[in-house]
């Protein structure tokens, strides 16, 4: 046994399986590093983009409740004025649903989103 590890000690494979071993060591602790920025970016990233659609759902609604207390006092009828803005919204829900093929929705989303988690297609 000692002579066949003469034998590569000689020829140098000893050292290049240990420098193999080293790079791919050294190449999976890359790998972790860089998972572990992607993952840190993409969390920021939806950590703000939360943030973000919640003050805008939060102003959305406060001028819903707006508009609809003043129609409410426009039309002398409050009840009238909040579901003439629900009807609004289900308006805008059901030509949503209609044309959702028509106006390219979907695409639209898959490309935001790759564009945001950082994948090139």
């Amino acid at each position: 046994m000692s002579e066949k590890k003469g034998i590569l000690g000689l020829l140098g494979i000893d050292n290049i399986f240990e420098s193999i071993k080293k790079l791919v060591d050294t190449r999976l602790q890359i790998i972790k590093l860089e998972l572990k920025d992607d993952l840190a970016k993409f969390l920021a990233n939806a950590f703000i983009s939360i943030i973000t659609i919640n003050i805008l759902l939060f102003a959305v609604l406060l001028i819903s409740i707006g508009v609809s207390i003043y129609l409410g006092k426009v039309l002398d009828n409050y009840t009238m004025g909040f579901i003439i803005v629900a009807a609004f919204y289900l308006l805008i829900f059901f030509l949503l649903i209609i044309f959702r093929n028509k106006i390219g929705l979907k695409e639209f989303f898959e490309k935001e989103l790759n564009k945001w988690l950082h994948i090139d297609n």
